[in-house]
């Protein structure tokens, strides 16, 4: 038996968030859960920020987040959810929704599956046809959104937990297997420590350096300066014509801009059937357009925009980590008193950076050559069973699909 009711029906209470932006800490009293926290129905330990007890104390004036709320993302990107762990202490950034679950109606496991599902998703896309939204879904639209109330909660909800626990696993995984690559990358190429003629740790095994007065450092003997147009083939962003623009899959992605925050791989977004400029597969993202430095990997050869830059070389993860090497670089862009920081392609093709010798880059490209082909393979697993879980939910919430018993 099905029952449709509003959202407020199923929630004790609807709260959303002060609209002041707080202070954000690296350390501190509690959490503060921002919309790019929000992954895949958990709350992601990607860039954590937190709050002093004075700034939590005014952000929780309304309702303090307590196990088994589901903290829910209005704005940009809209619907992304989590459900607040147990003995987690945290408060609401900007943009977000506190909804106090009404457990006498439905578990909370059953309303995220439920909010992450298309039949929710729709009816979001329907709200901003309507122009009811711009750039977020106001409270009472949210309010309204429909929850369908089952008989077999748990069983729904366990499916979609189940799958969403693979792909968290997987994004473990990936998430380790890259952290991994750049302790490597650190080790060789920031403390020089990469394996000489011998085998062993040049700079701790007498490896000779020698000062560089551009770096303001001491780098091994030997070694050179380049630029990174001369260390990777760039390629610069220009946004193809609006109106070739579409949802329904027709050409090719496109992305403009920094994309997902806390994801390897970017997301499917918005096709294009006039592309400009390309990217092609596994070329490193970088955001040239505020947040200056913000990263990702193409999945798939696709299109990118005037806020996005291409890098390519045969070696993903030596361009991901040589980039990552140069955030107080892009940090300048970010910092430099304006509202909206970006880098030229001049600016970006002229950076300087270590040529890495041609042994070492082969070396490290044996190293994390198979971490690659996980990483990817992980990922295009998890959109596979994302795929299989959204086709699956609305059938199971309309009776379609039913479990067989035991």
């Amino acid at each position: 038996m099905i029952k449709i009711l509003k959202l407020s029906d199923v929630c004790r209470d609807i709260i959303d968030c002060p609209h002041e932006s707080p202070v954000w800490l690296t350390e501190g009293y509690a959490r503060v859960i921002r919309n790019f926290n929000l992954i895949d129905g958990q709350i992601s330990d990607t860039e954590p920020y937190y709050v002093d007890e004075n700034t939590y104390n005014k952000r929780t004036r309304r309702a303090i987040p307590e196990p088994g709320d589901i903290i829910f993302s209005r704005e940009a990107p809209i619907g992304n959810c989590a459900i607040v762990p147990e003995g987690f202490k945290c408060c609401l950034g900007q943009r977000l929704v506190l909804l106090k679950v009404d457990h006498s109606k439905v578990s909370s496991n059953y309303l995220l599956t439920v909010l992450m599902s298309n039949y929710v998703k729709y009816q979001i896309e329907q709200v901003s046809k309507r122009g009811s939204i711009v750039s977020n879904f106001n409270i009472g639209d949210l309010s309204n959104l429909k929850i369908p109330v089952l008989t077999n909660q748990s069983d729904i909800a366990q499916f979609a937990n189940d799958i969403s626990s693979k792909i968290t696993n997987n994004r473990c995984i990936n998430n380790k297997l890259e952290s991994l690559a750049k302790t490597i990358y650190d080790y060789w190429f920031l403390q020089f420590e990469f394996p000489n003629e011998e085998g062993k740790p040049y700079k701790s095994s007498g490896g000779k350096m020698v000062w560089n007065d551009e770096l303001k450092r001491e780098i091994p003997e030997g070694w050179e300066l380049t630029t990174l147009g001369e260390m990777f083939h760039i390629t610069m962003g220009s946004s193809p014509k609006g109106d070739s623009l579409n949802e329904v899959k027709c050409g090719i992605e496109f992305y403009q801009g920094s994309t997902d925050f806390g994801n390897i791989y970017p997301n499917e977004r918005v096709y294009t059937t006039s592309p400009i400029r390309k990217a092609t597969s596994q070329d490193v993202l970088l955001s040239v357009r505020a947040p200056v430095g913000d990263m990702n990997i193409a999945m798939n050869d696709c299109c990118i925009g005037r806020g996005l830059a291409a890098i390519h070389s045969e070696s993903t993860l030596l361009t991901w980590n040589t980039l990552k090497s140069l955030h107080s670089y892009f940090d300048v862009y970010n910092n430099n008193g304006t509202t909206f920081g970006a880098l030229t392609a001049d600016s970006l093709k002229g950076l300087i950076t270590l040529n890495i010798p041609p042994r070492l880059i082969q070396e490290y490209e044996k190293q994390v050559s198979g971490f690659e082909k996980i990483i990817r393979n992980k990922e295009l697993e998890s959109r596979s069973l994302s795929s299989l879980r959204d086709f699956l939910l609305p059938m199971l919430m309309n009776g379609q699909v039913t479990f067989k018993d035991n």
